[in-house]
């Protein structure tokens, strides 16, 4: 019986795990099929429900693609499930993916639509005068930076993946990484050297990752990153060289506040 599901591909409809070519609207057989079901990655042509999407970053401008799949299979959920038959029917438009991710949000018990879109906060309208209520949440947001272990900011990093890993798996863990806290850690970071002539990486990545905590309401961090998690909401981006604290925010990560705390 045949199924239909989603698969990624690059623009060009190669895959870009072997660089097949795919066509849409042909049938591809795996004459070498592996039906093997202790081998989660072997011969086959592979594709997911709506919740296998997240295994691969949509944000490097991969397209989802709608797929009938049939014949032998190995079925790895949710995200390694190999078929021996395979043709692509059409590319799902991004207005429906959104959609599709969106209804099937309503049943993780993370946040499974923004690790999938996630969110820049210097894309977010830009914060023209800080609060002192912004400033109160700053100092928050310091001292558990500072109180997170013996090795500063990046500590906070190893405290929020490896609670992310034990609790939801690895999998996700890695999809977090790439999505989130690499694709917008990157962005934030280029943005902010911009506009900061000292070394404030370290920080930035922190308030990256704690900001990444907000996706998943059930876990019990170590500390509490509210404070860096409204600040971001809110369109702020802390950083720290050492001696002064700032807060960015805009897409050019103007500096809108800077002093020491």
């Amino acid at each position: 019986m045949k199924k239909t599901m989603y698969k990624i591909l690059n623009k060009d409809l190669t895959s870009h795990f072997q660089g097949f070519q795919y066509e849409i609207g042909a049938e591809c057989h795996c004459e070498d099929f592996d039906n093997d079901q202790s081998t989660d990655c072997s011969n086959g042509f592979y594709a997911t429900g709506v919740e296998g999407l997240l295994y691969t970053n949509l944000a490097k401008g991969r397209k989802v693609f709608e797929v009938e799949v049939w014949g032998q299979e190995v079925l790895h959920p949710p995200y390694k499930n190999r078929y021996e038959y395979q043709k692509i029917i059409r590319e799902v438009p991004l207005s429906e993916v959104k959609a599709l991710v969106f209804e099937q949000n309503k049943k993780m018990g993370w946040n499974f639509y923004n690790t999938l879109f996630p969110i820049n906060p210097l894309e977010l309208p830009k914060v023209t005068k800080v609060t002192e209520q912004d400033v109160e949440l700053l100092k928050e947001w310091a001292s558990v930076s500072d109180s997170g272990s013996d090795s500063g900011s990046d500590s906070v990093v190893d405290l929020v993946w490896d609670l992310v890993v034990d609790s939801v798996g690895e999998e996700v863990g890695d999809a977090v990484y790439g999505s989130v806290c690499n694709a917008v850690y990157g962005a934030v970071c280029n943005a902010v050297y911009g506009s900061v002539p000292v070394s404030v990486g370290d920080s930035v990545r922190a308030s990256v990752y704690a900001y990444s905590t907000s996706l998943f309401p059930n876990i019990e961090f170590e500390y509490d990153f509210s404070s860096c998690i409204k600040l971001c909401n809110k369109g702020l981006v802390p950083s720290y060289d050492g001696t002064s604290w700032r807060l960015h925010s805009g897409k050019n990560a103007d500096i809108i506040w800077e002093g020491k705390l």
